[in-house]
């Protein structure tokens, strides 16, 4: 099976080609970012609206999503279906598209995936500048009622000039952390302003980012996850 490694940037947009003065965005709007789902329940919808000023075509396809070694992957599935896969859309217009788990097997846990809506490329038209693709990845999620929460331990090891921070989650559901800093000896080193990312439910997350700070010993990590601020000590190895 061929496995996608895809950008992970929950309710963004990912630009695919290089931003120039002339280039004229597409104007696509999806709501909701986020579907998080309580079994026996096994359907949401998901609705993307034209708000630019010509026709937009939109491809729409499901991803398992797992963390192996620290990383995001991404993976074809058949469990979890989205109809249509495609959509001609016209401005102005909502088009809704049915996020189905179709899998007979009970949700153990939780499960993830990601939707991933890209708009095609129209045919380069005259005077038209740069045409963007653009790229939403939305979170979903299928969760066993009385699944446990998040549970995130910390470790932090030094590589050369950079710092490898790893958050291990042993709860079942999913961690959102974002704002994540560290600090040390009375400086802050900011890893990331907003979303950091996810750690999954049973599984593994890791960040490599440029050390800054004259770390030594004991460092604090903080951050912000679903049910509020995040605090750990990890000794710097």
């Amino acid at each position: 099976m061929r496995h996608h490694n895809l950008a992970l940037l929950p309710a963004a947009m990912l630009a695919l080609c290089a931003a120039l003065p002339s280039a004229e965005a597409a104007q696509i709007h999806v709501r909701p970012v986020l579907i998080e789902l309580a079994a026996p329940a096994a359907a949401a919808t998901l609705t993307l609206n034209n708000r630019g000023k010509g026709l937009v075509t939109a491809q729409i396809r499901v991803f398992r999503w797992t963390q192996v070694n620290g990383q995001d992957k991404l993976t074809p599935t058949r469990d979890v279906v989205a109809s249509p896969p495609l959509l001609r859309m016209a401005p102005g217009r909502d088009n809704v598209v049915r996020v189905v788990r179709i899998s007979k097997r009970p949700v153990k846990g939780e499960e993830s995936y990601r939707l991933v809506v890209d708009q095609i490329p129209e045919k380069k038209q005259k005077g038209t500048g740069v045409v963007f693709a653009v790229r939403y990845l939305i979170p979903v999620f299928f969760y066993e009622r009385g699944a446990s929460a998040p549970k995130v331990s910390w470790k932090a090891a030094r590589k050369g000039r950079k710092i490898i921070l790893t958050a291990h989650n042993a709860g079942a559901r999913h961690e959102r952390v974002s704002r994540l800093r560290i600090s040390s000896g009375g400086k802050t080193q900011v890893i990331s302003t907003g979303l950091a990312g996810y750690v999954l439910g049973k599984s593994t997350k890791t960040w490599t980012k440029p050390l800054r700070l004259r770390a030594k010993g004991t460092i604090t990590i903080k951050g912000q996850g679903i049910h509020g601020a995040l605090t750990a000590k990890a000794r710097l190895r």
